[in-house]
């Protein structure tokens, strides 16, 4: 019996559902009984019609009468149960069905025992049958109730079983033996058919519960939030219309389920933009591939409004397969939409100038490349301002910063449909879609002319000029990165052979790009693995004769090459900030040796502009006269007017001079030196421009006496480089210029040469005479 204990066990559930899963077991069994029974009654006619022997017809029929009228009466207590609710407890009703299938199995039994053996067994066999078959249609009939379908069972079995076994007959016992088979296998049958059913009962109980949960959270989710459900069928037509839905499509409800799916896009004009073909043409893919879509922006007009909705749906998929329709969540995200949007114009745009940024101008790019069509060409150009940092230094950011607006402003009264944006610092970009007939030169002209116009700011007169580079596709390359690239080799190129102009890239621009590179690369190399050196060139005072310092040249010791001069690597170390870690390991090396002269003798180490404007600078002298442990007053830094527009640069001199450290000017003479920038710097030494002094005009010796004189009325020495002749020699030393240095003194020696140098040199011309200095 244990498969009957596991069909008869049935899942845990609530009160409620046992009260409700017994009143449908009562109401299924009502509905069952009022036809079966009217199919008994027929049934029992036939019976005692055909049984019934002659002589005992009265008690016969009226034990039949008895049955008859019970069952009668259960048609008329059932029938009503299937139009309307039971007026009684689900218990009363069990009650009264329970007895109900008791007085008729009992009358049963008792009829049959009052007419089995009283007639022929053909008889007899047919009286068997018509009680098997009443035991099986009463099983199946309460079959919804267990306890009542057993009964009707036991009661009808033990008693046909009973008067059975009373008779002695072989052939019946036979049949009481079949007949308990028969019992059990109703039994079976009326477990499980009553264990289903409660299971089926109770999983349509948990679904209605679950729709009714659905449904509550369904109504509190439209009628709460800004979101909305729509669902339709396989035409597309609205099986569920969303009040929210209807609301915000500006529409009533019945007006909404007039429509369907298209047609109420089409009615908000979802194809009245491009972005909203697109986003139909999306949905419209999905829908007759019957996939999914997520959260697919629309743009929609409502009452003569833009506003932005986001859409998602999936099928109704039947386990066939079938689709049934669609159903999905629908949102206004106008406000959300319209923020991430600004959000996005603002990340792609500059904030200073308003232009689109360089982010922007790449995506631009990208865009003009690939929708090129085969007679156009693409023009990328770089527009860079031509010293706009001296308008940064001299006049400040603010000043800067409103020039680059009037810049753009001009910039804008060209650009048209192409593309302008800014790259950064005084840097834009060009975007040009033309013909490949069109000449680029002439196009980017346009943007130079418009600039000629002086700009005035805040009551300065500023001339603004600019140098353009640029490059072409298909001619040059197709990728975006790489267009922008070569323009920017273009712009070097133009700067370096001379500004205000435009420059085309060209296939040597690239191969020059590729030595920079080896170059850059060498040079890392060459610092990392200290092939860098220092010769150094006596500077001599011209009256005394005495050697009063070295000034330190750097040379590079490649291992290929052989000795290279510093013209050849100090412009990319410079450009790329190398000269950084260089200028350290220099000024390393030249405090180093000039710590092992003999005293009084110090060191002049050029500078490079990129090194005074490093915030290191300072940092880096401080630990090179720590290091080696030369006193600060032999220490002198060779810089250019040039390179000395920084605030924090010329600080850091003053600091250094504090300390001892003395500062020389070089090349002065032939470039824009005032009055005014010698007293703002802290200058020691003038050091006279070659050009000056090797020519032999005595214009030109005036220029070196007026700025010997200048020197000394500053409290400054003078020194005249490139002094090659002992007639130059004379002649500076006759105007009285402090100190010379040159090829008529000496060379520039290695360090091991310096000492052996030191031995000797000729009070009376100031050349050494010291036979390895004419090497």
């Amino acid at each position: 019996m244990s498969r009957l204990s596991r069909l008869s066990r049935q899942d845990p559930a609530s009160e409620t559902d046992c009260n409700s899963l017994f009143r449908r077991q009562i109401d299924e069994a009502a509905a069952v009984a009022p036809f079966a029974n009217l199919a008994y009654m027929a049934s029992l006619v036939v019976i005692l019609t055909y049984t019934v022997p002659p002589g005992r017809q009265t008690l016969r029929w009226l034990g039949g009468a008895l049955i008859f009228l019970v069952l009668a009466n259960s048609i008329r207590v059932w029938i009503p149960l299937r139009w309307r609710p039971s007026k009684h407890t689900p218990r009363y009703d069990y009650v009264g069905l329970l007895v109900e299938v008791i007085v008729v199995a009992t009358l049963d039994v008792a009829l049959f025992a009052l007419l089995f053996h009283d007639m022929d067994v053909s008889r007899d066999l047919v009286l068997i049958a018509t009680m098997a078959g009443i035991m099986g249609a009463g099983t199946v009939t309460f079959s919804s109730l267990r306890s009542v379908s057993l009964t009707w069972i036991y009661i009808h079995g033990l008693g046909v079983f009973t008067v059975l076994i009373v008779h002695a007959e072989p052939h019946f016992r036979v049949l009481a033996i079949q007949l308990c088979i028969y019992m059990f296998a109703l039994t079976v049958g009326a477990v499980y058919l009553s264990a289903s059913f409660q299971r089926r009962c109770l999983a349509e109980f948990q679904a209605e519960s679950e729709r009714q949960t659905v449904a509550l959270l369904l109504d509190g989710f439209e009628g709460g939030s800004r979101d909305w459900l729509w669902e339709c069928d396989t035409n597309g037509r609205f099986s569920h219309t969303s009040a929210r839905l209807a609301e915000v499509a500006g529409m009533t409800v019945d007006e909404l389920q007039q429509l369907t799916f298209g047609q109420l896009l089409t009615r908000l004009q979802i194809a009245s933009s491009p972005e909203g073909r697109a986003a139909a043409a999306q949905m419209i893919d999905k829908l007759e591939s019957s996939a999914p879509f997520r959260d697919t922006v629309v743009p929609v007009h409502v009452d003569g409004r833009r506003r932005w909705w986001s859409l998602s749906g999936n099928p109704r998929v039947l386990e066939s397969g079938v689709i049934l329709g669609w159903r999905g969540v629908g949102s206004d995200i106008t406000e959300r939409y319209v923020h991430e949007q600004e959000i996005l114009r603002l990340a792609a745009t500059d904030s200073l100038t308003g232009l689109p940024n360089r982010r922007a101008f790449g995506v631009a790019l990208e865009e003009a490349i690939n929708s090129r069509a085969p007679d156009k060409q693409v023009l990328v150009g770089i527009l860079d301002l031509d010293n706009f940092k001296s308008v940064n230094d001299t006049l400040g950011h603010p000043i800067g910063d409103q020039l680059l607006l009037e810049v753009t402003t001009r910039l804008r009264k060209v650009v048209g449909s192409d593309m302008c944006s800014r790259m950064g610092g005084d840097e834009f970009g060009l975007i040009v879609c033309t013909s490949s007939r069109d000449d680029p030169g002439v196009i980017f002209d346009r943007y130079l002319e418009v600039l000629h116009e002086p700009f005035f700011v805040e009551g300065n007169r500023i001339e603004v000029r600019a140098t353009i580079g640029y490059s072409s596709a298909p001619e040059d390359s197709t990728d975006a990165d790489g267009l922008v690239m070569l323009a920017d080799l273009a712009l070097y190129e133009a700067k370096s052979t001379g500004r205000n102009r435009v420059g085309k890239f060209s296939p040597l621009l690239r191969a020059r790009a590729s030595a920079r590179a080896t170059a850059l690369h060498e040079l890392d190399r060459g610092i990392e693995e200290g092939q860098f050196d220092l010769h150094y060139q006596p500077q001599v005072d011209t009256q005394t004769g005495e050697v009063v310092a070295f000034e330190a040249l750097l040379r590079w010791n490649h291992p290929s090459r052989g000795l290279i001069g510093p013209s050849q690597f100090i412009s990319v170390a410079e450009e790329t900030g190398m000269i950084i870690p260089l200028g350290a390991q220099a000024m390393a090396m030249a405090t180093a040796a000039a710590a092992g002269w003999p005293t009084g003798i110090g060191v002049s180490v050029n500078v490079s502009p990129v090194q005074l404007v490093s915030r290191e600078f300072g940092a880096m002298v401080k630990k090179a006269l720590t290091d080696s442990g030369l006193a600060p007053h032999l220490l002198q830094l060779e810089i250019t007017e040039t390179g000395v527009v920084d605030d924090r640069a010329i600080r850091d001199l003053y600091k250094l001079r504090e300390l001892g450290v003395t500062v020389a000017l070089d090349d002065f003479g032939t470039g824009y030196s005032s009055f005014a920038t010698l007293q703002r710097l802290p200058i020691d030494v003038l050091k006279i421009d070659r050009m000056l002094v090797t020519d032999s005009d005595d214009p030109k010796m005036s220029v070196v006496k007026s700025i010997v004189e200048l020197a000394a009325a500053l409290g400054m020495k003078s020194l005249a480089e490139g002094v090659e002749t002992i007639e130059q020699f004379r002649r500076v030393q006759w105007v009285g210029c402090d100190l010379v240095q040159g090829y008529h003194i000496s060379k520039a020696l290695t360090a091991e040469r310096v000492d052996v140098y030191l031995a000797a040199t000729d009070t009376e011309t100031g050349r050494s005479v010291h036979p390895l200095t004419w090497l």
